[in-house]
């Protein structure tokens, strides 16, 4: 039975929260009409592009060089004039994109990111692999996409523009559009290998596939680094990270670009595993208990190698998303070492 921090909601218009033992309230946002991105040739700043998004339900895709929103359609930034390429129907909106590291090489990447760019990897992550987190307590991919709907939409997320980062092979993008209960799901991924699954997924159902190649499509697909996140600062109501912290190469720096691209209220939603302490503080009287333990086995690497970077303590994840990142109201469910948490970027 999953353990949680969470107080169920109330009326949909007003949610209600349990925050370190107190109840707190906050409204939902409420959504205007559609307003795009500023498409002067002047650059704008971080204020203005806020501003510009701030109840828009399009998605505001910026050059991962300047940072500088695109305008209108065209892929082309106004300040670098760099062009990036459509392959597949996937957006590739990284420094690499097209080729363009050339020679340059970065240095060798951890074990977690370098695994999933595999094509074999990519094809049985959703036959096999993903079910077998069950060993850690994930409570399998339609609990997980329930309790991460119920956040969003407790969040005022409802018909908005909802980042899926680090997607894999789409296992919750897909279940979040098909949901409807958003404008517009972005998926996106590092991996040009879990970015094509992703495609191939959507492109077998009906559904998806007219949600992804519509006018307007409600669907998309961008392949992105989340260390250098391509959305315009503030456009983004939820930013959800399924079984993804674990792999990343600097969850710290990944946080900070999640908290600058969400709106004011936004929501950063994330599962994750613990480090196998947690299980021996779940009986011990808490993770406290266990601090010294817990900081032995990840100085020690025990563990990491592979799918694994790093394993976390809640209290590192609290601390990381509210005392490092500016996130407020973090929430909590965890079943042995799994976790899944929610934090909310403050409202101006």
């Amino acid at each position: 039975m999953l353990a949680s921090a969470r107080m169920p909601a109330p009326a949909p218009t007003h949610v209600a929260l349990r925050v370190a033992g107190r109840r707190v309230s906050r409204a939902c946002p409420t959504r205007g009409r559609r307003i795009r991105a500023a498409s002067s040739d002047e650059p704008s700043t971080a204020d203005d592009v806020d501003e510009a998004v701030a109840t828009s339900s399009d998605v505001h895709l910026a050059c991962p060089v300047c940072l500088r929103p695109f305008k209108g359609t065209t892929r082309t930034c106004v300040g670098c004039m760099r062009s990036f390429p459509i392959d597949g129907g996937v957006l590739d909106l990284c420094l690499d994109a097209g080729g363009a590291s050339g020679a340059y090489k970065e240095p060798p990447a951890k074990s977690g990111t370098r695994l999933f760019q595999s094509e074999l990897i990519s094809s049985v992550y959703e036959n096999g692999w993903r079910q077998s987190f069950a060993w850690a307590g994930f409570p399998g991919e339609e609990a997980e996409t329930a309790i991460a709907m119920e956040y969003m939409i407790d969040a005022g997320a409802g018909g908005g523009v909802i980042l899926d980062v680090s997607c894999g092979s789409g296992l919750f993008s897909r279940r979040f559009a098909a949901s409807g209960k958003f404008a517009k799901v972005v998926a996106s991924d590092f991996s040009n290998a879990m970015m094509k699954q992703t495609k191939a997924y959507c492109e077998q159902d009906p559904t998806l596939r007219a949600k992804a190649d519509g006018v307007e499509p409600s669907l998309l697909f961008v392949r992105a680094d989340v260390g250098r996140l391509p959305f315009a600062s503030g456009s983004l109501d939820a930013v959800h990270a399924g079984a993804a912290m674990h792999c990343w190469p600097s969850p710290s720096a990944a946080v900070a670009e999640i908290s600058r691209v969400l709106k004011p209220g936004g929501v950063f939603l994330a599962s994750t595993f613990l480090d196998p302490t947690a299980m021996l503080g779940d009986v011990a009287g808490g993770d406290a208990a266990v601090a010294p333990l817990s900081a032995l086995f990840k100085d020690s690497g025990v563990g990491t190698g592979g799918a694994f970077n790093q394993f976390f303590s809640e209290p590192e994840l609290k601390d990381l998303t509210t005392k490092m990142c500016g996130f407020e109201n973090f929430e909590r469910k965890r079943e042995r070492q799994f976790i899944f948490f929610s934090a909310t970027k403050p409202r101006r």
